[in-house]
């Protein structure tokens, strides 16, 4: 009997252990279950968290490309090359456009060789922004303008980026200068000026390179080349005005060849009198000296003949 419940006591301890291993088991795949989906959860939460500047960059980027033109710093330069029968008149309207659009000349240079040839005027125009296309087609209208070429600089980030270095260094001068009003000791007051002397530097040349792209910004550069001709090219490129202006060149150019002839005969013609004097005298002298020659041969040949007729009588 003993043995039996023995037996029997130690049988109930075995299923108690049996229990409470199974019952650890399962508490521990729960907990790792549920630590597995946790995990889970931090992970997508801290995906769903842009990254430090990550924001910044994506929304300053829609706003610098979708941003409008006219707010964007841009620096246009236009070069024109333009003919003209009526130069004079031509380049006092240019100047007075120039004048009514609120612009001004930069530089100028004017070619008068003279004779045939013909004048050369030369501008460099700065002209408001907002009527620089106001500007080219009034000029267009004025001449003919046989060239005509635009470039145009983007600069808004460089100008942003001097504009926002431009501020922090304001900031760091103002800065600087507090702690210029609060020292006391001697080595730090001449350090502080120190620096403050060159902020000072820096934040000069910033102001002056923003200086000169607001003047390139809101002045445009316009390039003027004038040339005088004797008639103005077609601006039309059909069959038509190719034929009437091959046909046109043609006849100026056979005037142009009488005319040229004429006018160097008679720019040259005390030279060519010289010239027909010399070869005048040449040729005089030459005859002269071909006479002389022929008299000699002449008296010569009447000379030998007279010879045997004397020996002929004296043997006689």
């Amino acid at each position: 009997m003993k043995i039996m419940k023995r037996k029997s006591h130690n049988l109930l301890i075995l299923f108690l252990i049996t229990v409470l291993v199974l019952s650890g088991c399962g508490a521990k795949g729960y907990d790792s279950a549920s630590g597995e989906r946790e995990a889970a959860q931090i992970v997508d939460a801290e995906a769903s968290i842009p990254e430090e500047g990550a924001g910044e960059g994506n929304s300053s980027s829609p706003e610098i490309s979708g941003q409008d033109l006219s707010s964007r710093k841009l620096i246009k330069t236009v070069s024109l090359t333009m003919e003209t029968r009526t130069f004079d008149t031509l380049k006092k309207q240019l100047e007075d456009s120039i004048a009514s659009f609120g612009g001004y000349v930069e530089q100028s240079s004017y070619d008068a060789p003279g004779g045939q040839s013909y004048r050369y005027y030369y501008l460099c125009v700065r002209i408001p922004s907002e009527h620089l296309d106001d500007f080219v087609n009034k000029a267009g209208k004025l001449g003919t303008i046989t060239n005509q070429s635009e470039n145009v600089q983007d600069v808004t980030l460089d100008y942003v980026d001097k504009t926002a270095y431009k501020d922090s260094l304001r900031t760091e001068y103002e800065r600087v200068m507090e702690l210029l009003e609060q020292a006391k000791d001697l080595e730090q007051i001449l350090a502080l000026e120190s620096k403050l002397s060159d902020l000072r530097y820096e934040i000069n040349s910033y102001e002056s390179q923003l200086r000169t792209y607001d003047n390139q910004i809101d002045y445009s550069t316009v390039n003027i080349n004038i040339r005088e001709v004797e008639y103005e090219k077609e601006t039309s490129d059909t069959v038509g005005s190719r034929i009437k202006g091959g046909f046109r060149n043609s006849l100026y150019g056979v005037r142009d060849f009488f005319v040229n002839s004429f006018v160097f005969l008679v720019s040259n013609l005390p030279v060519l009198v010289l010239f027909a004097a010399a070869a005048a005298l040449t040729v005089l002298f030459l005859k002269k000296g071909r006479k002389r020659f022929r008299k000699k041969a002449l008296k010569d040949e009447n000379g030998s003949r007279e010879v045997p007729e004397k020996k002929e009588t004296s043997e006689e």
